[in-house]
């Protein structure tokens, strides 16, 4: 095994954006792969929760999975343990950063994207599941740019930005500005968005008060991220892969 616990200090070095609010009660990192985790003790529920992340391409430790409601911290800490020690028996993330093609040979089906138009947005519109080739930086930009064509303002935040706002986007007019947040979640199809996702945007939302704030992914929402998220009423929006293929079919 090699997942072993580190000090607060130890994981606060390895730049890892903050997950939420909720109290952590012990930090780990992989020896062998770019993976931590911590612990989460909910201070209103009393229970546990974990969260193991992955660096990707960009430096970032950002989410990967995690599990809430557990009863005791002993079924957090065996519920990451287990979790990495499957994730490195594998050798590689279950989320990968970017799909490479096999060979380069011109049937390779992977799909290479230097820059985001309209002649891939009308690709991805014929083919939706070409959506997790992507990386999660070129998902950003695709988000981005539909949203620009939308008729909204948008910022692209840079890779290192706070969590709960890949981008910044605004409306603007004689009468009103309505500003937007949006976090985005390049996920594997069957690795549905939890709560503690939904959690940090929240918090994001409350501390720089946006007008509203719109995690999409490539995946689907939790049951339990769903209901977090209807706490907030209008003020937060998740959209899905049914979404996204919804918003293709305006190219």
């Amino acid at each position: 095994m090699s997942i072993i616990e580190i000090s607060r200090d130890e994981f606060d070095q390895l730049g890892i954006e903050r997950m939420g609010f909720s109290p952590e009660r012990g930090w780990f990192k992989s020896t062998e792969l770019d993976l931590a985790g911590t612990i989460i003790r909910d201070p209103f529920d009393k229970d546990w929760s974990y969260v193991l992340l992955a660096k990707e391409e960009d430096g970032a430790y950002r989410y990967l999975e995690g599990e809430v409601s557990l009863k005791t911290q002993q079924d957090a800490e065996s519920k990451l343990y287990a979790s990495a020690l499957r994730i490195e028996i594998a050798g590689a993330f279950q989320e990968e950063l970017y799909a490479a093609p096999e060979s380069k040979g011109e049937d390779s089906s992977a799909l290479i994207v230097t820059s985001i138009d309209d002649e891939v947005k009308r690709y991805l519109k014929k083919h939706p599941q070409k959506l997790y080739e992507l990386s999660p930086r070129k998902f950003e930009e695709l988000v981005a740019s539909i949203l620009k064509d939308l008729g909204f303002e948008v910022e692209l935040t840079q890779a290192t930005r706070d969590g709960g706002r890949d981008i910044i986007a605004h409306v603007r007019n004689a009468v009103s500005s309505y500003l937007t947040y949006i976090e985005c979640k390049r996920y594997a199809a069957d690795n549905k968005v939890g709560v503690g996702i939904v959690r940090e945007v929240i918090g994001v939302h409350h501390l720089r008060k946006p007008t509203k704030s719109i995690i999409v992914t490539t995946s689907f929402f939790s049951k339990d991220a769903i209901q977090e998220a209807e706490k907030m009423e209008s003020q937060l929006e998740l959209k899905d892969f049914t979404d996204i293929k919804g918003w293709l079919q305006l190219y």
